[in-house]
């Protein structure tokens, strides 16, 4: 086994041991509608699966503004398991907060992906 294959399985373990819960719904399979000029309506997300991610560090500078009153409108960065399957425009549910997913970059050590990066939005369904 090479370091990437055991980095990947050190990666997995810890994401979860140390994720949060979160709830994946897949914009492709979601019931969408088209208005005249072009912009898309999700109706209907459909059913959700559970992953695990672990938030960057920008999630406890967001927790300090919410305890101080302070509306954070930004995204998060989340590290996720490599064999989790992300697309963009995705929505990642975590608690009552839902998140868009803007960018995915493999995170690769030799060749093989130990996880990936989420970069996300914050939005309203």
């Amino acid at each position: 086994m090479g370091i990437g294959a055991s980095m990947r399985t050190v990666a997995r373990s810890q994401i979860n041991k140390f994720g949060n819960t979160a709830t994946l719904y897949s914009y492709s399979s979601a019931t969408k509608s088209t208005s005249d000029e072009g912009d898309v309506t999700v109706s209907s997300w459909g059913s959700g699966t559970s992953i695990k991610l672990v938030p960057s560090e920008e999630f406890q500078q967001m927790l300090n503004y919410g305890m101080q009153g302070i509306d954070s409108e930004g995204g998060l960065s989340f590290i996720a398991r490599d064999d989790a399957s992300f697309a963009l425009n995705d929505r990642i549910n975590i608690g009552s907060v839902n998140y868009r997913v803007m960018r995915i970059e493999p995170v690769r050590i030799e060749d093989v992906v130990v996880a990936y990066n989420i970069t996300s939005a914050r939005f309203e369904v």
